[in-house]
């Protein structure tokens, strides 16, 4: 009996394999002349608030940069428990993953026209590119196709 099911576990094994090497890769959906651009506008805008790593503020002491070195607006937009949401890891994906690339630029768009933040230079385009440095940032891959607004690429589809 035993010997009579080894061909039939072989087909099931290989067909675990096929279907393992037809999985697509990742959509890349943004430049690393995107990305790279967006990390130096990121470092010089949201970087304050979110800080350098994109894991944002707990609140806690010791946080970089000082939550005191920051504009008396920025400290009275983040308020007094100092918490800031993060813009890579676990919690940030859960909360973004399943929306597209295209809402999260709208979303950081929004930030960027509030009226807390004055941000020097800061155009459309620096926002998308901000985008794609904290998609990159997040896992996805640079690829040949700019990042815009229109992107209808799920969020979690470019991480994996």
């Amino acid at each position: 009996m035993f010997y009579r099911m080894l061909p039939l576990a072989g087909l099931l094994g290989l067909g675990v394999l096929v279907v393992t090497a037809q999985q697509a890769a990742p959509p890349r959906v943004f430049t690393a002349a995107q990305a790279e651009a967006g990390r130096v506008a990121y470092e010089r805008t949201c970087g304050k608030c979110h800080t350098p790593t994109l894991m944002g503020r707990k609140g806690e002491p010791g946080e970089a940069p000082p939550l005191n070195s920051l504009s008396d607006s920025y400290q009275k937009f983040i308020g007094p428990r100092g918490f800031v949401a993060p813009l890579a890891g676990r919690v940030f994906l859960d909360r973004w993953g399943g929306r597209t690339a295209g809402q999260l630029i709208e979303r950081f768009q929004e930030t960027v026209d509030d009226p807390y933040f004055k941000f020097e230079n800061m155009t459309d385009e620096t926002t998308v590119d901000i985008t794609a440095y904290v998609l990159q940032v997040n896992g996805a891959k640079a690829g040949n196709e700019p990042l815009t607004r229109a992107n209808g690429v799920i969020v979690n589809s470019l991480t994996q």
